[in-house]
């Protein structure tokens, strides 16, 4: 595959920072983006939770990096054996997933059980659009965090385990049920 988003010829990303070798990039890109992903948790990022508040976490994340940062990807994707939603699709499938969240009243006044639950779902939904070409779960993941907050409930991600968080999202990207990722999101969940 043509992917105009790596290097010609490599698997590295193209990048802001003149980086040739995706393993330096990875480690730095992780570093960079930590530090984003920290003033991100201090400070609310104005917005109404739809696609383009979406594409605002990920700017600022990775705009340190990324000349496309903030945008939708323009190529296909895939993870393992997922296919996630074609890049043709990306912008009106993840805005109708974003739309039902006024529906759930931003998620928030619910009680524990019904936010896990709805919380699942929409990180399911997400997670299967894919909209970026790369940096879908840390934006995804800081996005939430925020979301949540406004409901009254606190995200601590360092209590999701990732094995088990993985397999519950394939398990959820092949089925839509997600089960899975209501066990896994549980000890996630605080109340503020």
């Amino acid at each position: 595959m043509n992917d105009p988003y790596s290097l010609p010829g490599d698997r590295c990303l193209r990048n802001k920072l003149g980086i040739t070798d995706s393993e330096k990039l990875k480690e730095l890109e992780a570093r960079i983006v930590s530090t984003r992903d920290v003033e991100l948790a201090r400070e609310s990022l104005p917005g109404e939770y739809n696609l383009e508040h979406l594409q605002a976490f990920h700017h600022a994340l990775f705009r340190d990096l990324y000349g496309w940062a903030g945008q939708t990807r323009t190529v296909d994707i895939t993870k393992e054996t997922s296919t996630f939603c074609s890049w043709r699709f990306v912008d009106d499938q993840t805005s109708a997933v974003l739309a039902g969240l006024e529906g759930h009243g931003w998620l928030i006044g619910l009680n524990r059980e019904s936010f896990v639950a709805l919380l699942a779902e929409y990180y399911g939904e997400l997670n299967a659009m894919h909209p970026f070409r790369e940096g879908n779960g840390r934006t995804l993941r800081a996005f939430l965090r925020q979301l949540s907050a406004a409901a009254g409930w606190r995200l601590d991600w360092s209590a999701l385990n990732r094995s088990d968080n993985a397999a519950a999202a394939r398990h959820n990207f092949r089925t839509a049920d997600a089960i899975e990722l209501v066990k896994v999101l549980d000890p996630v969940v605080v109340r503020m």
